[in-house]
């Protein structure tokens, strides 16, 4: 009875593990192509060094685009006003969002070997991310407010978890409007083979107007400054054309058409707008946050650098639903 309870609860094991694996928006990095010209000849004796450095270059394209529309998409959420939640004040909040993002065949066919989406998905290609998150801010004296916030993005492993810190020093002053200045860090998780991270800096803007003895409504609006940093180990790449999946954890010297992506950076600017309503201690908050699309890139690249681009603009809504005391 033991033995067959046993390879039932093995079975029921890797079925589960399977079905993890097999999201809709997971990814698989090697289908976007080596970004190194040397894997390209390597796989492919008798490849002109141009051929090989357009087809590096096509992949690191789709590889900058693919982390900027990820980075933009989790680190979306702003969901707060200038103030801070008062001094020892809590605020636990449940979030949704949507992220606006694009998809497109990136390169030129070379030979044999075609061009692919930038969002090389297991099962669908998004037009928009759908994202649920947990969030906790926690105030302090001298108008300071630290927080941490979980995201899940929906049909995915992937979730992200962010710290953050605000300082409010215009908080509170008669007839002027609350400002502060907050800073988050995050991290992209669930993804072996990719090292994804922001750093943002906003400065934010907010007043509130009393409704009557328990209830305000508060605008504000935010400019906000977040800096990407993606990368990858060494990955067993696959020509686009192919569905051959990556090995994570291999160095490039050892498995011939094997490469790692460079570090990727880039700053973008972003604005968002919204309003919180609280009643008692409940509370309510709804905003969109637009950014104007921007290039990136360098326009003489090196072997670590990435060719110019483009991140096209995209529009997120958010929605958040609270309690604050």
């Amino acid at each position: 009875m033991r033995r067959p309870l046993a390879l039932l609860v093995c079975l029921i094991a890797s079925t589960a593990g399977t079905a993890r694996g097999l999201e809709p928006l997971d990814l698989d990095l090697g289908r976007l192509g080596a970004p190194s010209a040397a894997a390209w000849q390597a796989a492919n004796p008798g490849m002109s060094q141009a051929d090989a450095d357009a087809l590096a270059a096509a992949s690191k394209t789709r590889f900058a685009l693919l982390s900027s529309e990820l980075a933009l998409a989790f680190s979306s959420p702003l969901l707060q006003p200038a103030s801070t939640t008062g001094h020892s004040g809590f605020a636990f909040d449940l979030e949704t969002g949507y992220a606006q993002v694009h998809h497109g065949v990136v390169g030129q066919k070379v030979g044999a070997v075609a061009p692919v989406d930038y969002w090389p998905t297991h099962a669908l290609t998004p037009n928009e991310l759908f994202l649920t998150s947990a969030h906790v801010r926690k105030a302090f004296p001298f108008s300071v407010e630290l927080g941490g916030r979980l995201s899940y993005l929906s049909q995915s492993s992937y979730y992200a978890a962010q710290l953050e810190g605000k300082w409010a020093p215009l908080e509170g002053l008669a007839d002027l409007p609350d400002v502060a200045l907050r800073v988050a860090w995050q991290k992209v998780l669930g993804l072996a083979d990719l090292d994804l991270s922001t750093t943002e800096l906003d400065v934010l803007v907010s007043k509130r107007f009393g409704v009557n003895a328990v209830t305000s409504v508060t605008p504000y609006g935010g400019a906000r400054f977040t800096l990407l940093r993606a990368s990858t180990p060494a990955l067993r790449w696959a020509t686009p054309d192919s569905p051959t999946p990556a090995t994570p954890g291999t160095p490039a010297q050892v498995l011939a058409g094997s490469a790692a992506f460079p570090n990727v950076g880039g700053l973008f600017y972003r604005t968002t707008a919204g309003v919180r309503l609280t009643s008692y201690a409940v509370s309510l908050a709804a905003e969109a946050t637009y950014y104007a699309g921007g290039s990136a890139g360098s326009k003489s690249p090196g072997a670590d650098d990435y060719p110019k681009h483009y991140v096209k603009s995209s529009l997120t809504g958010s929605f958040r639903f609270g309690f604050e005391f």
